[in-house]
């Protein structure tokens, strides 16, 4: 009775042995196919990803070519004329202001900025040399006489853009070495500026060592024709 067990085992033993060999086969396929989906969706990402990069560099490529295409906008006036007829700047739209930033010292004499700025919404245009002179108040008299102009700088016309400034350096002669028999000294409570050409003028207070007397041969102001642009300090000629 003892000799059949032993038989009995060994039968029940070796069906364990192929039905695991499956088994392991089935789980390691499985291992294999999940290893496969989870390697699959990162390059996928990381091929659309190399994607989306190249497009980007493409419109990086394109973008400066169209912002060449567009000319840069600027306030700042233009020298020279353009091709179709710009009409004159009218007081009414021009802001005359005195620029004391840009003041300079040479020679015996001031040189200060006269700054023109245009306020309306069209380009126009400045020619030549202002009117310039002292006056005592705003509402009160002119003194001395009106200044020189300075043929020594060439004049041209200015194109003064929408919101575009433009200037013109006015030379004011130290009094202090003219007799006063001569200069009859008083002080100026500013100035008298006059477009061009135009009718009207802007008073701009600033005080102003001056003489009233007319001297025969000495011209205490001298006016440059109208620049381009913002004046800087030392640029005056």
């Amino acid at each position: 009775m003892t000799a059949p067990t032993p038989h009995h085992r060994q039968r029940r033993s070796r069906p364990a042995v192929p039905l695991a060999l499956p088994a392991l086969a089935a789980a390691g396929a499985l291992a294999a196919a999940v290893s496969l989906a989870a390697c699959g969706s990162p390059q996928a990402g990381r091929a659309g990803g190399a994607s989306r990069p190249a497009a980007t560099s493409s419109r990086a490529a394109t973008t400066p070519a169209t912002r060449a295409s567009t000319p840069a906008a600027t306030i700042s006036p233009v020298g020279g004329t353009s091709g179709t007829a710009v009409a004159p700047c009218q007081p009414a739209v021009v802001r005359v202001t005195l620029d004391t930033s840009a003041t300079g010292v040479a020679a015996g004499s001031s040189f200060v900025a006269l700054q023109f700025a245009n306020q309306s919404g069209q380009s126009c245009e400045l020619a030549g040399y202002p009117d310039v002179s002292f006056q005592a108040g705003a509402a009160g008299r002119m003194i001395g006489a009106a200044a020189a102009p300075d043929r020594g700088v060439a004049a041209s016309q200015v194109l003064l853009a929408s919101g575009g400034i433009a200037h013109a350096w006015l030379q004011v002669a130290d009094t202090v070495s003219i007799p006063a028999s001569q200069c009859d000294p008083v002080t100026a409570d500013g100035l008298r500026v006059a477009l061009p050409g135009a009718p009207g003028a802007t008073y701009l207070a600033h005080r102003f060592a001056a003489c009233a007397a007319t001297i025969s041969g000495t011209q205490i102001l001298a006016i440059q024709p109208i620049q381009p642009g913002a004046a800087r300090r030392g640029s005056a000629q």
